[in-house]
């Protein structure tokens, strides 16, 4: 079996890449009550796992995600709000996976503030534990403008980052 010299580089530069093929995301609770989670994809790569994650106090859980991915993990609520593709009253985590060779996340909640929560990645971190959050930290609670209710610049609380790893912890 013979393989050309072009597919034999074509194959070298894809593995010396540095693509990552999935991502790995820390859900760690250091609420003093438990917190459940619901992981839903929203367009892109298909998220395989349980959508649902109960996380007890103290305690954490690692998904993986794949490359490509584009979805959200929300604060589902005592009551199950949020547990139907991450709509309701709810905080919530969203993330796009390698797009244009960078991962981008924010922190929202505009649907609703319901739990603190903190993305670290390496790069820079996103930190809200009120509903009054700065803009550039989350979007906040009924904002749809991604302007800081029209007194500042687009999407300022979205990260952009070239880790393929992240950790969201709540209550921190």
């Amino acid at each position: 079996m013979h393989f050309s010299t072009a597919a034999v580089l074509s194959a070298v530069a894809l593995l010396a890449s540095g693509v990552h093929a999935s991502h790995k995301i820390t859900l760690k609770n250091n609420c003093s009550y438990g917190v459940g989670m619901y992981v839903h994809t929203w367009s892109g790569a298909a998220y395989t796992g349980a959508p649902n994650q109960d996380i007890p106090a103290g305690g954490s859980k690692v998904i993986t995600v794949p490359d490509g991915w584009d979805g959200r993990i929300c604060d589902k609520t005592a009551s199950g709000v949020c547990a139907n593709k991450c709509y309701g009253a709810c905080s919530m985590t969203e993330f796009n996976m390698n797009a244009g060779g960078l991962n981008y996340y924010d922190i929202s909640n505009i649907q609703a503030y319901s739990v603190p929560q903190k993305i670290t990645s390496g790069c820079d971190s996103l930190i809200c534990t009120s509903a009054g959050c700065p803009c550039n930290q989350a979007y906040r609670p009924g904002d749809t403008s991604g302007t800081c209710g029209g007194t500042g610049p687009i999407d300022q609380a979205v990260r952009a980052c070239s880790k393929s790893d992240f950790t969201i912890t709540y209550c921190p």
